[in-house]
Order: C-alpha cells, then sequence, then structure tokens
C-alpha cells in the first residue's frame, strides 16, 4: 500500500531525530591534540585507565589520538574559557576518552565542560525550540527529501551531545550517583517541549535503567527498561 505524504512527514519526524542522534558528531570535534596546561584537561597523551588503548579507529576525517584531541582543546582555549568553541573540544575529548574506554578521564572532562555551561557561558534559549515537522519534497523520479526545520539553540543542542555522553562516563566509572542527576536531567529535557525528541527519551531510559541496574535497583530498571521498549516499538511500528 502506497503511504500519502502525511503518513511519510509522521515517520521521517520520528526517525530522522534517531538518526541524528546515532550518527551525530560535535560541530567543533577536534582535529588535533596537546596536554592542556593549568586550566585545560587532564590527561597526558599514551596516558589515562590501565589497560585502555592509546588511539581508536574513529569516523573518518576525525581524530583518533589523544593528543589530536588535546591540542585542540589548547587551541579553542584562545578563544575563552566561555567559549563555545572550548566547550566543544571539551566534549569531543570527553566522547573520544568514552570510546577509549578512559571513562575516569571522560567524567572529568565532560564535568568540566558541564561546570562551564552551567556557570553561565550558555544561556537557554528563550521560547520553544522544538522541531517542527521535516519539509518533505517529492521529486519527480519517485524519490523523497526531507528538510529538517530546527531553530538555532546552542544551549540546548550542547547539552543534547554532553549529557549522554557524560551519563556513559558516570556510569562506567561508578559516579552513579552523579550520573542518575545527569541523566534525571537528560530525561527531563527530552520530555518537555524545549526539546521535543522521542527516540531521545528511549536513549536516555535505557541509559538509566543501565545505572540502575549497577546500583542494584532492579525493579526500577526493569520499569525504564519497558518504558524504553515501549517507545521503541512505537518507533518500529512506523
Amino acid at each position: 500500500m502506497k503511504k500519502s505524504p502525511a503518513s511519510r512527514q509522521l515517520n521521517l519526524a520520528l526517525v530522522l531525530p534517531l538518526v541524528a542522534l546515532l550518527t551525530c558528531t560535535f560541530n567543533n570535534a577536534p582535529t588535533n591534540a596537546q596536554p592542556a596546561d593549568e586550566g585545560g584537561i587532564a590527561g597526558t597523551p599514551g596516558g589515562g585507565e590501565p589497560g585502555a588503548a592509546a588511539s581508536s579507529p574513529g569516523s573518518e576525517g576525525l581524530p583518533d589520538t589523544d593528543q589530536q584531541y588535546l591540542k585542540e582543546v589548547n587551541q579553542a582555549r584562545k578563544k575563552g574559557l566561555k567559549s563555545r568553541a572550548y566547550i566543544g573540544s571539551l566534549i569531543g575529548l570527553g566522547m573520544h576518552y568514552n570510546r577509549q574506554g578512559k571513562y575516569a578521564l571522560a567524567q572529568k572532562t565532560l564535568s568540566q565542560a558541564l561546570a562551564i555551561i552551567d556557570g553561565g557561558a550558555l544561556k537557554p534559549t528563550k521560547g520553544s525550540v522544538a522541531e517542527k515537522p521535516p519539509t518533505v519534497t517529492e521529486h519527480g523520479d519517485g524519490t523523497v527529501s526531507a528538510t529538517i526545520n530546527k531553530p538555532a539553540a546552542p544551549y540546548e543542542e550542547t547539552l543534547e551531545q554532553l549529557l549522554p555522553a557524560i551519563v556513559e562516563a558516570d556510569t562506567l566509572s561508578n559516579h552513579l550517583s552523579e550520573g542518575e542527576v545527569h541523566v534525571k536531567r537528560l530525561i527531563n529535557m527530552a520530555q518537555t517541549e524545549r526539546i521535543v525528541r522521542v527516540p531521545n527519551l528511549m536513549f536516555a531510559y535505557n541509559q538509566y535503567s543501565a545505572l540502575l541496574t549497577k546500583m542494584h535497583r532492579n525493579k526500577e530498571a526493569a520499569h525504564y527498561k519497558r518504558e524504553a521498549e515501549k517507545i521503541n516499538s512505537t518507533i518500529r511500528g512506523l
């Protein structure tokens, strides 16, 4: 059965954000590195947690070594310790540490980025920043394209990148209390109309379930796992 344009719009409105969540890379992803001095980030090239590899295969075009990311952090610091470039470089480094399995370094780095944001470096966007349904264009050759209509919202967009990464680092470095605070904040963002993204909420529920399991709160963990599965079944059914 052929789907109507309206049906295709609904599918794209829910599925495209999930693709973005799973494949997005931070706009300020670093490209080089050198350890930071005073006021910089913890860690040294090749250092980190015992047993963690010095580098890992990264996405094409992105750096994949500690040295490269740390150098980018140092370069971004020149734009100011409250600049979005510096915050972005810290998030990129923290996500790199997560991929490396250096979760304690990731937790420290991402916590530094969050502290800068919460210190007032970025301000919440006034009014709604909810995505509007994509603009769907049907082409004569039978293909369909979509344009995502999203207002600029630096504060919210940055937290969307940062919070899932810091929850992962919190959980895997056993900063469980901090992780619960951060994942609740992530869930609250996903539930409000400021960031209306159903797949983000599903991801946050899964993260909370994993964290609660580590805290031996299995009943609560099972609850959030079920909530994530409900959302997943809804998306699959489109």
